[in-house]
């Protein structure tokens, strides 16, 4: 199966430079040939370099391995284990040049790779029967729109090629379409769905209507402060604990967050009105 690599350099400088003074931590990231109709693995490397770039150079410590992506024909999927030596594995369901789509489902899974993929990944809980596991998945449901959003800005100003700029007001478009679909819940509404939702979260942590609910609730949180990304890589290092309330695992979370990112943390708890 043939495998594609794309030389980064002259395209990271690009996307990034609007914000030449952040750190990145942007993957190698290598497209296995086959299921991509025709979107050529040379645009599909780039758009996902992209994605990847948007959320990380907002984790300026973070250390992220060679990510292999995949064709799915079911849906998309980050394996819990790497490869034997020692890849990542991303499997995206978007196929010819639905751009959009590929950038949606890409940040939803690059997210998952920064919660239990990067720096001491060994240590990061990642099996099945996390009674928190609707966390993540709701940020990873908030960092497709946050990446939609911000590409649809930064494009506009310098794409990785220039005929596609013409792609930044689609993004813009798919994110605002999702979020209409989305079952809304107004803020002040939000505490009480929260406590009568979180137990069926808790026994499922992907339920997509709940995720995209609480998405709405951490999306203004990291578009206002999005260091808070890096935060997100310190998320899964406690305790496998499958009874663990959310206080204690808020708790834990941010003390293994440096110093810097755990006021960020503690806003993440007042959401849910839990304090620390």
């Amino acid at each position: 199966m043939k495998i594609f690599r794309f030389p980064t350099a002259c395209l990271i400088a690009a996307i990034l430079c609007a914000a030449a003074e952040i750190s990145a931590a942007v993957p190698d990231i290598a497209v296995q040939d086959g299921g991509w109709g025709n979107a050529s693995l040379r645009e599909v490397h780039a758009l996902a370099l992209a994605t990847a770039t948007e959320i990380g150079r907002h984790c300026p410590r973070t250390r992220i391995g060679t990510i292999v992506v995949h064709h799915r024909d079911d849906h998309p999927q980050t394996a819990w284990a790497r490869t034997t030596d020692g890849k990542i594995v991303v499997g995206i369901e978007a196929r010819d040049r639905q751009c959009a789509q590929f950038v949606f489902q890409f940040a939803h899974e690059f997210c998952h790779v920064l919660a239990t993929q990067s720096n001491d990944w060994r240590r990061t809980w990642r099996e099945d029967g996390k009674p928190n596991l609707w966390l993540e998945e709701s940020f990873a449901e908030a960092a497709s729109l946050f990446a939609l959003r911000t590409m649809s800005r930064s494009w506009q100003r310098s794409a990785p090629f220039r005929n596609w700029r013409s792609y930044a007001p689609e993004f813009a478009a798919y994110a605002e379409e999702r979020m209409r679909a989305s079952v809304t819940v107004a803020p002040a509404d939000f505490p009480r769905w929260f406590r009568q939702n979180e137990p069926a979260m808790r026994r499922n942590g992907t339920l997509r209507a709940s995720n995209s609910i609480v998405a709405s609730r951490l999306l203004p949180l990291l578009e206002a402060e999005p260091r808070g990304w890096e935060a997100v890589t310190f998320m899964n290092l406690g305790a496998h604990d499958r009874k663990m309330p959310l206080a204690a695992f808020l708790a834990e979370w941010r003390e293994n967050c440096p110093a810097k990112l755990r006021p960020f943390v503690v806003k993440v708890a007042q959401v849910f009105e839990v304090a620390l």
